[in-house]
């Protein structure tokens, strides 16, 4: 059976960056921590650690142990605190990351108020529009937009985000006004479509019928931020987020096109892998998230 401690050295080592500093911490001499991790990697079978005279690293059978030993130590910690007097004690590190835009317009308020009732939490939030490996990354947290298709993840649904086609007065003044999906295949008109990975095809819903238009595009971008600038230059046509562009709808510096005709909704999840045991401060983050977004969009529950 394999030795927790010999776990908790591993972890040491890699945090403190060297064999001298984590023997200290624990309070053994160095020669005891390195048999220790000998006898970790001996029972594993494979080689954790890489060792030179500068510096120490992690094999790629290491990283994955390694990723997977802090949260199962997290997860230990944090069920002797809910057995013992501590209980109510909410504490350790949380990692997240979500699309930058969800995490300036959407996430950022419910971080900071939780880091606040929370004082003995920390966080570490990574904003990116690249696809991220949750598990391989040891990410706790990862807020997506659009569908879950791996079974290792468990999603919770908090929002869904609506989608608009919107340009600016006077590009439609240069090209023509838009009054059915029809008049956006015009070779005058171009297309923003914010994915760096491919184009997706435009689908155009009513009540009794759906429309399928594959869009020429001048500019691709992988940040919202991006295509909306690009749209309010006047370089064309854009599909957005609806609580993107409202204000900018509101001044006049955008119009809506085609408000008859609706886009998919896409989801706005929250995602974390798929264990019997997540460490209480998870737990609590999302109950958080979701207590907040009724409070702030009590006409818009989370479905």
């Amino acid at each position: 059976m394999m030795d927790l401690n010999n776990i908790t050295i591993l972890n040491q080592v890699i945090d403190s960056g060297s064999f001298t500093q984590a023997a200290t911490n624990l309070g053994m001499t160095k020669s005891t921590v390195s048999r220790k991790l000998a006898e970790l990697e001996e029972h594993l079978g494979v080689k954790l650690i890489t060792r030179s005279t500068r510096k120490l690293g992690l094999t790629q059978e290491g990283e994955i142990f390694y990723q997977a030993s802090v949260r199962v130590l997290d997860i230990m910690q944090q069920t002797e605190l809910e057995l013992t007097a501590n209980q109510s004690l909410i504490r350790g590190h949380l990692n997240l990351a979500m699309p930058v835009e969800i995490g300036h317009h959407v996430m950022s308020e419910y971080i900071n108020s939780f880091l606040k009732r929370y004082p003995e939490v920390s966080i570490n939030v990574e904003m990116t529009n690249r696809e991220v490996d949750i598990i391989g990354s040891g990410i706790d947290l990862y807020v997506q937009i659009g569908e879950i298709n791996d079974s290792s993840l468990v999603a919770r649904t908090i929002d869904y985000s609506e989608r608009i086609i919107v340009a600016t007065p006077d590009y439609l003044a240069t090209y023509g006004n838009i009054h059915s999906p029809d008049d956006l295949k015009s070779p005058h008109h171009q297309i923003k479509i914010v994915n760096a990975v491919k184009v997706p095809s435009l689908y155009l819903n009513q009540v009794d019928k759906t429309i399928r238009a594959n869009l020429p595009y001048r500019l691709k971008v992988n940040t919202i931020t991006a295509c909306k600038s690009a749209c309010l230059s006047g370089l064309g046509i854009a599909t957005l987020p609806e609580f993107i562009c409202r204000q900018h709808i509101k001044n006049g510096e955008l119009v809506q096109i085609l408000p008859e005709w609706e886009l998919p909704r896409a989801a706005i999840s929250l995602v974390f892998p798929q264990n019997k045991l997540i460490p209480k401060r998870l737990r609590v983050f999302i109950d958080h998230v979701l207590e907040r977004f009724e409070l702030i969009h009590p006409s818009t529950p989370p479905k």
